[in-house]
This record gives structure tokens, C-alpha cells and sequence, in this order.
């Protein structure tokens, strides 16, 4: 890792020019970008690695973008959707900001989406929750992902499940948008690729014992168990559970829990447990992550995993879009941009491209399988 390290500050060096555009900030005016997060509550998990990665990508390039001064205003949304709105409705209302990067959770983005949409500003969503950019949402030309959607990979990781013997699979699952469509897609999957679930059980983000669930799944005979989670936290319970319970089978989690804090908190229990990565800058990163875990430890911080590069990806989509607009910027103008970019610059895997109809900016290719081998994620291709 410290030779990694050193050749990604090598790297980011040699760049940075590449990265500053010539220009003084007050050539043109002013623009404010609003982030809301969940940097408190069960999802602040992900929110504060977002927020610290965003943070040093804004002190690593400074507050100017193509010859304008950029201001960004954080609200924390307190992993509740309620609050979530209400940031967004403070930001634009007050802030007036043009453009927001978030909410955290596919929870509160489809709260303030309404609020974009009568408001006229766009929202780049960080969720995988795939309704937030369902085009029956009278909303949906206000909302875009930056990440991959829920669906991407899902497909290539219940082949493994499938193909390493498991017909008889339970499922657990988060309370929330995130966790309730991974269920109702893997119940769609089964169909086509001919294994059955056997359990599906959904339990809250603050639930500690969940022993009665795993003795549920043993007495169903489960082959396998699928975990839609993402709070860290929620997952090592589940570990801990299924060890005391002694229920052998193989483990197998969506890209929410591809976190570091999931293997801290899974300890030795994380060993052999099967999990989709959103790329995996921590362990095992690719040239472009390489970018943003050297700005990110020149700043003091240390990647956690996919929520330093979703918050990359916000920043750069800003960046992007803003190089693009040449008259005055509006939530309508950065919508319209959004909207069309394709192939820009990024830190993360994968390919940055927006569409008229497309509003997943990234797809499967920006998906990873691992293992947790050793304490780390080990790409199952290596």
C-alpha cells in the first residue's frame, strides 16, 4: 500500500496542471453547489467518508472551476427523509444553489425530488435505489445518479451464487428503499435463473440480534444468504448471529456493504464473505482511484470505499458540467449539461455518460466481485 500511495502522489502531481483551469475566478460569476448527506444517523456510515473525500477534492483544486469562484454549502440530512427535503428546499431557497449533490440515502432522494422538480434544480443523487431515476417519477428530469444502480452486477452475483450450487438462498434486507427493491429484484432473478428463496426478511437499521432471523433461514434449509444492506453496522450483526446460530453456507452481500467500516466491525466473521464492489479504492484501487486516495491522504483522511468515489464522482460531474455552460448558470442550465455529458474526466471505475433517458451516469462496469480475504476486499478476477 505504500508504494501504491507514493506512485499515486506521483501521479497526482503530475497531473494537477491538467486538472487547474487558467483563468481568474472573478472573470466569471459565482456559482453555489449544495451537498446534502447523511453525516449523522445509521447511514452516516457512508455520508462522512462522502464528506471527507469531497472535502479534500475541494481544498486539493481550490473554490475556482473554469474561471469561477464555487461555494459549497453542506447540510446534513440525519438519514431521514424528512430532512432531507428540508436541506434541499434551505439550499435552494436560501443558499441558491444551482445544482445539489445528494441526498444520501435513495430514501431521501425520492423525498426531495418533488422539491427539485417545483424548485428547478437538479439533484445527483449517490444512491443505487433504482426508483430514484424511474422515468414514471414526475421528478425524474431533476434526478441523476452518480453511482451504479442496484441492478448493475446484481445479475453477475446471483450467476455466482447460482453456479456454486446454492438453489435454496434467503435473504436479508434493510428497511428502506435500498434494501426493499434488492429483495424484490433477486425475487425477479429466481424466476429466470431457477433457484428459489426460500426467506426474505427485512429488519431495521438499528437491529442487533438477529438471531431469530438467521434460525428462520437454517430451518428453511437456506444453501446460501443474500444481505442487502448497507449500514456497516447492521451486517456485522448479522455475522454475528449466523456464527452463533453455526449456520454454515456461503455469504453473499450487495455493494452496500463494500466498506471498509464492514470489515472493522465484521472482524474475523468478514472472512470468505462474498461482495460487490463499487470499484475498491481501498484495497485494490485502479489508476483513477489512485487520484482520489492520494488527495484524500495528502488531506489527512483514509479511503473507506465507495463512498470517497461517489462523492468524486459529484465533484467531477460539477466540473464537467460547468466547463460546459458559458452563459449564465441555472438550475436549468446544469440540468440541461448533466444531461448530456458523456466521457468526462473521472477518479473512479467505470464511465461517466448521462443521457436524455439515461440518468445512471454509471453501470456495471463500474462494479467489481470480491472477497473479503485477509481483512481486505480481493477481486475475485485476481
Amino acid at each position: 500500500m505504500h508504494s501504491i500511495r507514493m506512485g499515486a502522489l506521483a501521479l497526482l502531481a503530475a497531473t494537477a496542471a491538467m486538472w487547474t483551469v487558467p483563468g481568474r475566478a472573478q472573470d466569471k460569476p459565482p456559482v453555489k453547489i449544495g451537498v446534502v448527506l447523511s453525516m449523522s444517523g445509521p447511514a452516516a456510515v457512508f455520508g462522512i467518508p462522502e464528506r471527507d473525500s469531497l472535502n479534500s477534492i475541494i481544498k486539493e483544486f481550490g473554490s475556482t472551476m473554469d474561471g469561477r469562484k464555487v461555494e459549497f454549502a453542506f447540510c446534513d440530512d440525519k438519514t431521514n427523509p424528512t430532512e432531507a427535503s428540508r436541506c434541499v428546499t434551505q439550499l435552494i431557497s436560501d443558499e441558491k444553489v444551482v445544482a445539489i449533490i445528494g441526498p444520501g440515502t435513495g430514501s431521501g432522494i425520492l423525498a426531495a425530488g418533488p422539491v427539485a422538480q417545483r424548485l428547478q434544480v437538479p439533484l445527483l443523487g449517490p444512491a443505487g435505489t433504482v426508483a430514484i431515476t424511474d422515468k414514471a417519477n414526475a421528478f425524474f428530469p431533476w434526478i441523476f445518479r452518480i453511482a451504479p444502480n442496484d441492478t448493475a452486477g446484481m445479475e453477475s452475483l446471483w450467476k455466482q451464487i447460482v453456479g456454486k450450487g446454492a438453489k435454496k438462498v434467503a435473504i436479508i434486507y434493510q428497511e428502506d428503499a435500498y434494501g426493499k427493491f434488492g429483495a424484490e429484484f433477486a425475487q425477479k432473478l429466481s424466476k429466470d435463473m431457477g433457484f428459489t428463496i426460500v426467506e426474505s426478511i427485512g429488519v431495521p437499521y438499528t437491529a442487533t440480534d438477529l438471531t431469530p432471523q438467521v434460525t428462520k433461514f437454517r430451518n428453511a434449509g437456506a444453501e446460501a444468504i443474500f444481505m442487502q444492506l448497507s449500514v456497516t453496522s447492521l451486517g456485522a450483526s448479522f455475522l454475528k448471529a449466523v456464527n452463533e446460530v453455526g449456520l454454515k453456507v456461503p455469504l453473499y452481500a450487495n455493494s452496500g456493504l463494500a466498506q471498509k467500516g464492514f470489515i472493522d466491525a465484521a472482524g474475523p466473521l468478514g472472512e470468505g464473505v462474498h461482495v460487490l464492489s463499487i470499484g475498491n479504492i481501498v484495497y485494490d484501487p485502479t489508476s483513477p482511484e489512485q487520484k482520489l486516495a492520494a488527495i484524500m491522504a495528502k488531506n489527512g483522511f483514509k479511503p473507506q470505499g465507495w463512498g470517497d468515489l461517489l462523492a468524486g464522482n459529484g465533484y467531477m460531474t460539477i466540473k464537467a458540467a460547468l466547463a460546459r455552460i458559458s452563459g449564465p448558470v441555472t438550475g436549468q442550465a446544469m440540468r440541461d449539461t448533466i444531461e448530456a455529458l458523456c466521457g468526462f474526466e473521472t477518479m473512479s471505475m467505470g464511465k461517466g455518460c448521462f443521457g436524455k433517458d439515461n440518468h445512471d451516469g454509471w453501470a456495471a462496469d463500474a462494479t467489481v466481485l470480491t472477497t473479503i480475504r485477509g481483512g481486505q476486499f480481493r477481486s475475485d478476477a485476481k
